[in-house]
């Protein structure tokens, strides 16, 4: 069959992610024989006119679009994409007959509710290259299509259950429909992923949601591999690893560092990284593998909000772990979440002060915490009445701390003018759309966060003086 996979996905900010999912769709179906092209709308122009002519041209059976974020999960300067979503729907419909089918882990958050107010035909739950491989084999064959937790289909009001569907065997991306050299030069990298699933229970947190709580690893060799090929045949230089957590378990993470050293590939990466699980040795392993960068998921400087948000590492383990990479000169910076449950100004000047005494490359401070379905952050959102049962959150909606209501976004504003490593988004300290533009010219690699401990001084958006 003809099938047409859209990445609906146009975010550039901080920068342009290659759709990883999506590659693995492809690679399954063209596996099975199919006539498959690709639309990626992260680069278009010209959306309508794009889709428009691919569909005209290609003249598609079967239409997948993948829906990698609801939104920007940013506050208080939040973008809803659904919008965009619906636009490329409805140009789907008036040039096509074909049938529409979503997924992606935007569409996998909240799949009912999407499903019932998209025009889609079919909703993908979970990890798709089985999943859409079935439904093509029946609508090819012209079965009928009974819904299933990983399959929805629109108009049933029967199915009840709905669950992530989890592939036992990750696939390699099949790349060659993409343009993955446009990303490392607009990004200024490439991604790669080396396992799914996550065991740990934050409270906010999507990912045990979406790819279940148990890891499932990627062989080594087949790793190896996939890093050789975006050398030799895009001319890598720099990846990101998107795991979760990049170093977790530690075991796998150093097998995997002394395999790139032993091959001596030469390559640059930075990843997420558990702040609980970084001994000295491991991040020797990760730096002789050219290790350039790690961005820690601290969330907070408190260890009473640590708690609450059912972190897997103290205060002191974050600590040691920021001073292990300053010991050996490694760039570093800490992901922080202000306004969860139970924070106040205390616990707020608790996270300014650990951050002042570790003195990163750079923190990036981001306001509120998106709920979403399926989380205890959801249950307790509810529980408090920050959201009521018959809230949407399709659309973006963000926990913040009664106690500190209508005063966060000033005591961060305040805070954060005087340090000039700090990064803000919804705020735009030291980050705008303008900025990163202009930095991108200069084929920068890596993440922009490590330019921002070289500024002399905050970069402010006049906008939000």
């Amino acid at each position: 069959m003809n099938i047409l996979l859209i990445s609906v996905n146009r975010e550039r900010m901080p920068a342009p992610v290659f759709p990883l999912g999506l590659a693995c769709i492809a690679g399954a179906l063209r596996a099975k024989g199919h006539s498959v092209e690709v639309l990626d709308l992260c680069f278009s122009q010209n959306t309508s006119g794009d889709l428009k002519e691919i569909l005209l041209r290609f003249q598609p059976e079967i239409i997948g679009l993948s829906l990698r974020n609801l939104d920007n999960l940013t506050y208080p300067t939040s973008i809803s994409y659904l919008q965009e979503v619906e636009e490329v729907i409805q140009v789907c419909r008036q040039s096509s007959r074909s049938k529409l089918v979503i997924g992606g882990s935007g569409y996998s958050l909240a799949p009912k509710e999407l499903l019932e107010h998209l025009d889609i035909d079919y909703g993908i739950v979970g990890e798709g290259e089985e999943i859409l491989s079935n439904l093509v084999d029946s609508l090819e064959k012209k079965l009928p299509i009974s819904p299933s937790p990983h399959l929805l289909v629109k108009g049933d009001t029967h199915s009840s259950v709905v669950s992530g569907a989890q592939v036992f065997s990750i696939s390699t991306p099949d790349r060659i429909l993409f343009n993955p050299r446009r990303y490392l030069e607009e990004g200024g990298m490439l991604n790669l992923q080396t396992k799914r699933g996550c065991p740990f229970s934050c409270i906010y947190c999507t990912y045990p949601l979406l790819e279940g709580k148990k890891v499932r690893l990627r062989e080594v060799d087949e790793v190896i591999e996939e890093i050789r090929h975006l050398i030799q045949e895009q001319g890598t230089d720099y990846i990101y690893f998107v795991d979760d957590i990049f170093n977790y378990p530690p075991s796998f993470a150093e097998k995997l560092c002394r395999k790139i050293a032993e091959e001596k590939i030469k390559i640059q990466w930075s990843a997420f990284i558990n702040p609980g699980f970084l001994s000295e040795d491991l991040l020797k392993w990760m730096m002789e593998a050219g290790c350039a960068g790690i961005e820690f998921g601290t969330d907070s400087g408190s260890p009473r909000m640590l708690k609450n948000y059912r972190k897997s590492f103290t205060i002191e383990e974050v600590a040691q772990a920021s001073q292990l990479c300053l010991k050996l000169n490694v760039n570093h910076c800490h992901y922080l979440l202000f306004g969860g449950p139970g924070e106040e100004e205390e616990t707020i000047e608790e996270s300014f002060r650990l951050m002042d005494q570790l003195d990163p490359t750079a923190v990036i401070a981001m306001l509120g915490i998106r709920i979403y379905p399926g989380t205890e952050l959801e249950q307790l959102s509810l529980s408090q009445g920050i959201i009521q049962k018959d809230t949407n959150l399709i659309y973006p909606h963000f926990y913040i701390s009664p106690a500190l209501k209508g005063r966060l976004e000033d005591i961060i504003r305040e805070e954060a003018r005087k340090r000039r490593q700090w990064i803000v988004p919804g705020l735009e300290i030291n980050i705008t759309q303008n900025l990163m533009e202009q930095i991108r010219r200069f084929r920068v690699r890596g993440p922009l966060w490590e330019l921002v401990g070289r500024m002399k001084r905050p970069r402010i958006s006049p906008l939000r003086d």
